[in-house]
């Protein structure tokens, strides 16, 4: 039927029409080009679809296979509690700040902020809504 050499070598110019979804401008220019069936032209896309798809299925796995291996050398996600080496770091360094009279804040910096923040915005209203005309 086809030459299974010639199923992965297809012209560059239809290689990159079947790449763009091409199919049927493929086909019919590779029927034309080399004298065969649209059949057989089919056939030889189809196998060089296939081999495509083989191809990106392995550079996905081996894009995997390096994040796996990046992942398993990080030991950072381990919550402080489970983490001895955490546990110990933190304890001391409270100790530390402790020990150099740092007193943790009442209320949050985060919290001033957005207190600041919702201020702001009645003091506009306020303003806008005693300027505007009645």
């Amino acid at each position: 039927m086809h030459n299974k050499n010639m199923s992965n070598k297809l012209p560059k110019h239809i290689a990159q029409m079947v790449e763009k979804n091409n199919l049927v401008l493929a086909i019919k220019s590779l029927s034309e080009e080399q004298n065969i069936s649209m059949n057989e032209a089919k056939d030889l896309i189809d196998d060089y679809e296939q081999s495509l798809k083989q191809q990106q299925i392995k550079k996905v796995e081996a894009i995997s296979q390096k994040q796996n291996k990046r992942q398993g050398i990080r030991q950072g996600n381990q919550p402080i509690k489970d983490n001895p080496k955490l546990q110990s770091l933190n304890s001391g360094l409270d100790n530390r700040l402790n020990s150099m009279g740092y007193k943790p804040p009442m209320v949050p910096y985060w919290v001033k902020r957005v207190f600041v923040i919702l201020l702001v915005i009645a003091i506009l209203s306020l303003l806008f809504w005693r300027l505007m005309p009645k």
